[in-house]
């Protein structure tokens, strides 16, 4: 007997405990039977329509999206713009979609606890502490083991998330010890960051006005993309459901898949379909 839906969300809730979620946003299992079984998952950054035709072909019961779709109210449900019609595509296909977004983002094992390892922070703490529990919260902060240059730095975020436009905002041999971690869209860290006296806040993608904001305040921005600050992470998702959900029944793996198929019986995978959209480089980041 195959899982759940509503097992299987108890057990993203366990992973990334939904609380966590920041006001705004719009977690949790957003489509779908909680009834219903689950015996083949597709983990993803995004949905986009290629992502759905993927599940759809691979008779995913779930896809388990970093991104929440849908994000807003929807007035209709019609294939007349590219969002409702993939909700309208998951429906007849009997997709359910679950995204923990934020929640997962701030949990103890979450997106930017999964960067301070990466880095090899120590000393690490959230940037901005829940006040439930103050080891978890939005963003995280720590020390490098070594100082570097920002350009330093920058090679080394990108290289450890598989960035190709990696951009700095800031001096690029400005001394770097202090680290500040949001990822995604992280320019609201940037007054964090200064208070807990960070030299440099990695982020995947900040506006004209927040690296405006940085370099006014002596803050070191490294934009490292949105999709390469967090993409890296869906795998590790898919490896947390793996170790929570149990039995695993099914086994699977796309051709057009580039990641290679896990020897103990992936039942859950991590689309690759989804691809970094141009980053807008809002200031002259090159020396």
């Amino acid at each position: 007997m195959s899982p759940t839906i509503e097992s299987i969300c108890q057990s993203l809730s366990a992973i990334a405990p939904l609380k966590l979620a920041e006001e705004w946003d719009n977690v949790g299992l957003l489509l779908g039977d909680r009834s219903a079984e689950a015996h083949r998952i597709l983990t993803c950054l995004t949905i986009t329509p290629a992502v759905v035709e993927e599940a759809t072909e691979l008779a995913a019961n779930l896809i388990v999206a970093h991104q929440p779709l849908p994000f807003k109210p929807m007035a209709r449900i019609t294939t007349e713009s590219a969002a409702s019609a993939m909700v309208w595509n998951l429906c007849r296909a009997g997709i359910a979609v679950y995204s923990a977004h934020t929640a997962y983002d701030s949990a103890r094992l979450g997106i930017n606890e999964q960067w301070a390892n990466r880095l090899g922070l120590t000393s690490i703490q959230p940037l901005v502490p829940s006040l439930e529990d103050s080891m978890v919260g939005s963003g995280r902060c720590g020390e490098l083991p070594e100082p570097m240059t920002a350009r330093e730095f920058l090679s080394f975020a990108a290289n450890s998330c598989g960035s190709t436009r990696p951009r700095l905002v800031g001096d690029f041999d400005r001394p770097i010890q202090r680290v500040a971690i949001g990822c995604g869209s992280g320019g609201s860290f940037v007054g964090a960051a200064r208070r807990r006296g960070c030299d440099v806040l990695l982020t995947g993608e900040a506006t004209l006005h927040t690296c405006l904001e940085a370099e006014n305040t002596g803050l070191t921005l490294a934009l490292v993309g949105h999709y390469a600050s967090e993409r890296f992470a869906m795998e590790t998702l898919a490896e947390q459901l793996l170790q929570e959900i149990q039995p695993l029944h099914e086994t699977f793996a796309d051709d057009r898949d580039s990641s290679p198929p896990d020897p103990a019986g992936n039942w859950v995978r991590s689309s690759q379909r989804e691809r970094d959209p141009i980053a807008v480089d809002p200031i002259s980041l090159n020396p």
